[in-house]
């Protein structure tokens, strides 16, 4: 039911509903009551509109106030209705019937059915994130007799994901897809309750290639947290165990009993560690996010995939995931138990070093050789490295050493910063050894993997002390040269993009990256000139306007450095 505002506001409307209002309804059963009472007293029958024998200030009529406000109530009704209607009709399915179709051909893909043009659009769309995307991000994984047609019906919140992703032709259709997903996320969510696996899968993708949609605004906890939500939600992320009947949430425990006891799937068990592998990575290098909790269901699942080996992309997957559990276990020991603790000992700080040391060299030696996405691997190691080492910059350990740098502990700590600063060159050789393909569909965690690892090596830079010159190991030249080397390999590969068919882009902002650069180091040189001098032979790191000094966790500088590394000033 549907009401024209244009026909509701004219003056005819307004007198026939004054005329409706004023019409007295009459009851016939009332007025046989009124004719037997008329014959009892024997009087003359006039009937009366009901009501007549009430006080006259009792009630009052209908006036011209009353008939605007009920007149604005129709529209507000009208109007809601009108707005609904369309996302009410396309509820039950996956068409998005809801949103209104775009002048660029490729915002079509959208809608089902797909017409021709469209259908072309997303086979090859859908190819090239087969063949070149997906192989990046093995938590997700599509077979090969997939089409985008089944995927839209079946699974329509991946399908959209994939669409947006690859969309690497048109960078601002590319935008308009990703905000379009964004809204009808939150239509199936919080409008409709809905809660699957394949909208999970979708999150995934779409969180995975974060950098993609940051110009429309950073929603990085939202989508992370979302992520958790429905894991939480379907079980995925439960416990294979029963809690006693005293247990918090007894009464969540009592609906959703199966849900913590039953086997996953490996598709559950994937995107699971596909979320811990986002959410590590994030905590890691950008921000001091939520963590995922459940280590043993983590070891669990990935112990199960290495096991199964199902899929080619499993071995890459394991390995990932066994990457950042250290991750976590140093996150944990280091930024965690030990930096809570006021009176903990810069020795102790050392011997946990030293501990964890031998887990993250257990990892790399351990890596398969022969993977397709080998480098990618050791790009993770050595930022593991990086995020270990990182602690030697902290002001308790330096504080401690003694002025003229001799003793143990001083070399054991210009030691630990040594090796960070390997870490760091040995991830941007890395960087620097990947195809220009990989760089053209390479997933946000490794990107932010890279700033990280930028950030850390500016840090060394503008870190002096008496048993520390970074002069010894490097200098702002190289440093320079560095990120010389990183530009040009990115605009090399954002070349390569536009030259072949159909062409790729890279998001707009990778277009200032070298302007993004030279600012980088025109501040860390000045920053280290003015620290040279004055932390020689000094137990004291003074403060600096673009780099603290090293804390232990230095999330929120790295979190504002890579917002410039990535963005164009939007956010």
């Amino acid at each position: 039911m549907r009401f024209r505002k244009s026909s509701m506001r004219n003056n005819s409307w307004s007198k026939e509903m004054q005329e409706v209002l004023s019409t007295p309804r009459v009851n016939h059963r009332d007025t046989n009551l009124d004719l037997t009472r008329c014959d009892r007293l024997d009087k003359e029958c006039n009937i009366q509109p009901r009501g007549s024998h009430s006080r006259k200030n009792g009630g009052r009529g209908y006036g011209r106030e009353d008939l605007l406000r009920l007149e604005s109530k129709f529209d507000s009704v009208a109007q809601l209705l009108s707005n609904s209607s369309a996302v009410a009709g396309s509820s039950p399915g996956p068409a998005l019937t809801s949103i209104s179709p775009s002048d660029s051909p490729i915002t079509a893909v959208f809608i089902q059915p797909l017409t021709p043009e469209a259908q072309l659009l997303a086979y090859k769309m859908f190819e090239l994130y087969h063949r070149q995307m997906m192989p990046l991000f093995p938590f997700v994984w599509i077979s090969l007799d997939e089409s985008p047609e089944k995927l839209f019906r079946e699974r329509p919140m991946l399908y959209m994901a994939i669409m947006v992703v690859a969309c690497q032709q048109n960078a601002d259709a590319q935008l308009e897809l990703a905000q379009r997903w964004r809204e009808e996320l939150g239509r199936r969510i919080w409008a409709q309750g809905e809660k699957n696996i394949h909208l999970l899968q979708g999150v995934l993708v779409y969180l995975a290639w974060h950098h993609i949609h940051l110009q429309l605004g950073s929603q990085l906890n939202n989508l992370m947290h979302t992520a958790m939500s429905l894991a939480e939600e379907l079980g995925i992320s439960r416990e294979k165990s029963m809690n006693a009947k005293t247990s918090p949430g007894g009464l969540n425990d009592y609906f959703t009993t199966n849900q913590g006891t039953r086997d996953k799937t490996n598709e559950e068990r994937r995107c699971y560690l596909g979320l811990f592998w986002i959410n590590s990575v994030l905590r890691m290098c950008v921000k001091d996010t939520c963590p995922m909790l459940g280590g043993q269901s983590i070891e669990e699942a990935r112990l199960a995939l290495q096991q199964a080996a199902e899929l080619p992309c499993d071995e890459y997957l394991v390995q990932l995931v066994r990457v950042q559990q250290v991750s976590n276990t140093i996150d944990k020991t280091l930024y965690q138990d030990l930096s809570t603790t006021e009176a903990t000992l810069p020795s102790a700080v050392l011997m946990a070093v030293s501990h964890l040391e031998r887990d993250v060299e257990a990892v790399k030696t351990s890596l398969p050789s022969g993977l397709p996405q080998q480098e990618l691997l050791l790009m993770s190691c050595h930022v593991l490295q990086i995020f270990l080492y990182k602690v030697g910059m902290d002001d308790r350990l330096l504080q401690s050493v003694d002025t003229d740098g001799s003793s143990t502990y001083s070399l054991r700590v210009s030691h630990i910063l040594a090796s960070c600063f390997n870490a760091v060159k040995a991830e941007a050789a890395s960087v620097m050894s990947l195809p220009n393909s990989v760089i053209l569909s390479m997933p946000y965690p490794y990107w932010i993997q890279i700033g990280h690892a930028i950030l850390i090596y500016s840090r060394l830079l503008v870190t002096h002390h008496s048993f520390w010159d970074p002069g010894l190991l490097t200098s702002i030249q190289d440093f320079s040269d560095t990120l010389e080397g990183l530009s040009q390999k990115i605009e090399g590969a954002m070349n390569e993009g536009i030259n072949s068919s159909p062409q790729r882009f890279l998001p707009t902002m990778f277009a200032k990256l070298r302007e993004r650069f030279v600012n980088i180091c025109k501040r860390v040189e000045e920053n280290s000139k003015a620290n040279t001098q004055s932390n020689i032979g000094t137990t004291e790191i003074p403060h600096s306007d673009v780099f603290e000094p090293g804390n232990m966790v230095i999330d929120e500088e790295t979190e504002a450095l890579l917002f410039s590394f990535f963005t164009d000033g939007l956010i």
